[in-house]
């Protein structure tokens, strides 16, 4: 049964957490946790073969780690059958070689429920979540439901906190993460994101274990600076974005930088045309075998798409260190 969070519940948590957080602790989940796109075929069925491919990228290029089927997965156009296949294969592939964490994300709290525990039992590391929001659920149904989610789970689960969901106050979030033992990591996105992700590493409990950003890694090293532990972008150029988390934690932000803002109008291009571009780079770089994206809401790149996207890409083709075999 769900237990019912009071004010007092809260005040009391917070006595009991009293060490601030530290950043780039050993046991931290840190780095560059790359999405892999979901392959279709060009009739939009599954592609199983260039999902096993698109994963086994995604370790080799430099991801710290690997989040799947999520918003760049297009998992919202997946049945539940296809999600648990995604699942199986994913942990085949990936095969302990780096972290996973399973995008859960459902209509209703036994349908995430019912997929959190499913990966779990086929050995993800961590699952990601937003409140289900086929309704617009109140402060306390989110609290309902991530106390049935924690519940129902041995390992760690992190709150996505995305405006196309339920966007979370920082306040909401540390009162989750203190409440419940499970839950400690944040992806936070959307408007004021580092604000807001700043507000939960400066907190002054050690409830919030880590926050990552998103938004394609435009914001990395800004991010980086602000104590985030990473970042969650597609996995599309896991290479360099690997690249530069790691020049980052070597100490080389001027490199760093110099990288990431040459990466800057491939920013601009995904910002336009989302997962098709994602897409089209790893069609382009030999991973997948069609660039399709599934209906509704099916994209297409024009002929002025293509050619602005044959100089960007030869604008970094030094930075691209994974080449297909």
């Amino acid at each position: 049964m769900a237990v019912a969070i009071t004010s007092c519940d809260y005040e009391k948590s917070k006595e009991i957490n009293k060490t601030p957080m530290t950043t780039n602790s050993s046991n931290q989940y840190r780095g560059i946790y790359g999405i892999p796109a979901t392959p279709f075929n060009e009739d939009e069925t599954l592609d199983v073969h260039s999902l096993e491919s698109v994963l086994n990228f995604s370790v080799e290029n430099g991801c710290h780690g690997i989040v799947m089927p999520v918003m760049a997965s297009e998992y919202q156009s997946l049945t539940d059958q296809e999600r648990r296949k995604i699942f199986d294969v994913t942990i085949n592939i990936v095969n302990g070689r780096v972290p996973t964490v399973a995008g859960v994300t459902g209509v209703s709290n036994i349908h995430s429920i019912e997929l959190a525990r499913y990966a779990q039992d086929v050995g993800f590391d961590s699952v990601i979540t937003m409140p289900p929001h086929s309704l617009t659920p109140s402060n306390s149904e989110n609290l309902n439901y991530f106390d049935q989610l924690n519940a129902a789970l041995n390992i760690p689960i992190w709150i996505q906190n995305h405006p196309a969901g339920v966007t979370l106050s920082a306040p909401q979030v540390i009162q989750i993460c203190e409440t419940f033992e499970n839950i400690g990591y944040v992806k936070q996105e959307g408007p004021s994101a580092g604000h807001v992700a700043t507000a939960l590493i400066e907190h002054e409990t050690n409830s919030v274990e880590g926050v990552m950003g998103g938004a394609g890694c435009k914001f990395l090293i800004a991010d980086y600076n602000r104590g985030m532990c990473g970042n969650m972008p597609a996995s599309h150029y896991g290479d360099i974005h690997s690249k530069i988390w790691n020049l980052l934690e070597e100490g080389e932000e001027s490199i760093a930088r110099e990288i990431h803002t040459r990466m800057a109008p491939l920013n601009n291009f995904e910002s336009l045309h989302g997962v098709r571009a994602f897409k089209e780079v790893l069609y382009r770089r030999g991973v997948i075998t069609s660039p399709t994206t599934r209906s509704p809401g099916k994209k297409h790149l024009d002929k002025y798409d293509m050619e602005e996207l044959d100089i960007l890409l030869g604008s970094i083709n030094d930075l691209i260190t994974w080449k297909a075999s």
